[in-house]
């Protein structure tokens, strides 16, 4: 009889710890208004994956189930957490935005697939952060498990498959090929959803990819002549991912520029240029230089001008090349040659 009660009481106590976790499970409020025509404040239960999504009739104790695409109005109110972590990703503090996100996406699980779910907001935050932060790996990772595109706009669904492609840079000098065919299927779907960063994301893909092809060593000396064009396809590739980032943050744009430095002051003659002038630069110094080396000069330059952040400790190359930069139209009259 005691061996009873004591597995009695044990079950009570499992049953009260369910109850509890039940009890405790995340809801959501939504402004809904219903396919029969009442409207107002909804608290969710829970979402079915599909679109749909449960919530408590009032007044009663019924669960009842509704599809967001048949209500005219379904607008889930931004909970705390998201809120918090959309601060850090506005304030530019992508390392705790991303922490911030990825338990937002957890939290919220049991509401993915519904329109506007922070869970799938979550997850489309979080790929960014990574990107922004350059973490590839984990850009690859959230992206390739990522299975609500049907979930977001049409922007958004842009932008992750953009962050698909930028998991699949790993600097394979084999890499371009299938990179340009991947950048190319995504603007042929997404077309002009397709928003500048995220086009950026792909034009720097494409330029690891073609970088990718010059060997590590030939960036220490010269780059041989057979790799000339890559690197070339590279430096175009990366200016223009820098110029449809601009404005939007620093850090990959400013890791664009960094890396085409290396490749136009590895350009045959350039090195060679620098060893026969000596800084400061005047004209006639300067209108002799090869064009990769007036290029290389300039781009240290705006590096230093745009990114200070990006030049000095980080990149000791930004400062060295940046001495040589010369300004060729400074104190010259208009209608001057």
């Amino acid at each position: 009889m005691k061996l009873f009660k004591n597995i009695a009481f044990a079950l009570a106590a499992v049953s009260c710890v369910q109850f509890a976790a039940a009890q405790q499970a995340p809801k959501l409020n939504a402004y809904v208004a219903l396919p029969g025509g009442a409207a107002g404040l909804l608290e969710l239960e829970r979402g079915d994956g599909n679109g749909s999504f449960f919530y408590m009739q009032k007044g009663t104790d019924q669960l009842m189930q509704a599809k967001a695409s048949a209500c005219k109005m379904f607008y889930i109110q931004t909970p705390p957490e998201m809120a918090n972590a959309l601060r850090e990703f506005y304030g530019g503090d992508y390392a705790a935005a991303r922490k911030g996100f990825a338990t937002v996406k957890k939290k919220y699980a049991a509401f993915a697939g519904l329109p506007g779910s922070p869970c799938t907001m979550a997850a489309l935050h979080e790929v960014t952060c990574a990107v922004r932060l350059l973490d590839i790996a984990a850009v690859k990772s959230l992206s390739g498990a990522f299975a609500e595109d049907s979930a977001l706009n049409a922007a958004d669904a842009a932008r992750m498959d953009a962050a698909r492609v930028v998991g699949m840079i790993d600097d394979n000098p084999e890499s371009f090929a299938p990179t340009k065919e991947a950048v190319e299927a995504a603007m042929k779907k997404h077309g002009r959803n397709m928003d500048s960063e995220a086009n950026g994301w792909l034009r720097y893909a494409l330029a690891r990819a073609a970088a990718a092809q010059v060997p590590a060593d030939q960036l220490q000396g010269t780059i041989a002549e057979d790799k000339v064009r890559a690197a070339s396809v590279a430096v175009d590739f990366y200016c223009q991912a820098v110029m449809s980032m601009h404005g939007s943050h620093k850090a990959v744009p400013a890791d664009a520029l960094s890396r085409a430095l290396a490749l136009l002051w590895a350009m045959p003659g350039v090195k060679e240029y620098a060893a026969k002038v000596t800084p400061p630069m005047d004209k006639a110094k300067w209108n002799p230089a090869p064009a990769d080396f007036r290029d290389a000069a300039a781009m240290a330059r705006y590096i230093k001008t745009m990114y200070p952040a990006a030049n000095g400790a980080a990149d000791p190359l930004v400062d060295k090349v940046d001495a040589y930069y010369f300004n060729a139209k400074a104190g010259t009259k208009k209608g001057d040659k």
